[in-house]
């Protein structure tokens, strides 16, 4: 296989790649909906789904690195092979790289807005306990040691 026709197959699994990382990032949206809809079966199946598109994801890049390391580029990022390519007449590096950019920005953002979304489930979870466990929130005390307060909650712990 020659050198240009290695770095066609790159630049066709670059395609995929950013294909892929659209697909990933329209589950993020779906677990974002299941996340807000307390769907906890969505969510695990969305995760599932997420990891296979990880999974696949992998996989397409180590045979990009495969293919590069063929012709002794596995070291070169796309931005060093746009010459390389334009020399072998190989053209769409520079468009493969600006859309890999940015769904690798879009699937950033979205994977935030989950992580946030899933922070201010736990401290919501949390402080719902205590409050129902009849403690309000936590304090620290002069150690430094976390210490709970006894609060006037709803359940009454003699019963």
């Amino acid at each position: 296989m020659t050198s240009a026709a290695i770095l066609g197959t790159v630049l066709g699994l670059l395609c995929d790649e950013e294909e892929q990382l659209a697909h990933l990032i329209a589950l993020a949206r779906e677990e974002q909906a299941a996340l807000l809809e307390s769907r906890f079966d969505r969510i695990t199946a969305t995760s599932a789904a997420m990891l296979q598109a990880a999974t696949t994801i992998e996989a397409i890049e180590a045979e990009r690195l495969a293919l590069l390391k063929s012709i002794g580029a596995q070291d070169l990022t796309i931005e060093e092979l746009l010459p390389i390519a334009s020399e072998l007449g190989v053209t769409g590096f520079s468009e493969a790289r600006i859309a890999l950019s940015a769904r690798a920005l879009e699937l950033k953002d979205a994977q935030e807005r989950n992580a946030n979304l899933l922070l201010n489930t736990m401290k919501l979870r949390d402080r719902w306990a205590n409050m129902l466990g009849g403690l309000t929130s936590p304090t620290y005390g002069a150690q430094g040691q976390r210490t709970a307060r006894e609060g006037s909650g709803f359940v009454s712990r003699s019963a």
